[in-house]
């Protein structure tokens, strides 16, 4: 089976795609949310569809972070095109930086900031919600 043209898989995939989410405020704004989508922007550098180099980074049920890429030579069996990575939840935040930043070094250049901010606002997510104990004073206080 031969490969498709990346460009023509965008074109195909640009107006009607079930991850598509057009809205109609804000001045038409569409948005996307396809797994291998770092900013969830509908534009053909950002899709994972349409280009054959992709890069994704999601959070498993176990806390952990994935990260995968998408593989080239596999057109005919999408299944065995994301390789994915998991990175364990014990595991310091810079690690999972730097590693994430050395896979996608040479790979999508341009994707590694957005890899490396969605994998720092995954690892905020997790954390717990800091609450201040409201302090009373005056007669409060002293009561």
């Amino acid at each position: 089976m031969s490969s498709i043209s990346n460009d023509l898989v965008w074109e195909l995939t640009r107006s009607n795609s079930s991850y598509l989410v057009k809205r109609k405020s804000g001045s038409g704004v569409q948005f996307s949310r396809e797994p291998l989508n770092l900013t969830n922007k509908h534009s053909y550098v950002q899709s994972g569809l349409a280009n054959s180099k992709a890069v994704g980074v999601a959070l498993s049920e176990s806390g952990s972070i994935v990260l995968s890429t998408k593989k080239a030579s596999t057109f005919a069996t999408p299944a065995k095109s994301v390789i994915s990575t998991t990175f364990k939840p014990y595991k310091t935040n810079r690690k999972i930086y730097a590693a994430i930043a050395g896979t996608t070094k040479g790979y999508r250049d341009d994707l590694r900031p957005a890899a490396v901010s969605r994998a720092s606002a995954l690892l905020a997510s997790k954390k717990p919600k800091k609450t201040q104990v409201k302090k009373l004073r005056g007669k409060k206080a002293s009561a």
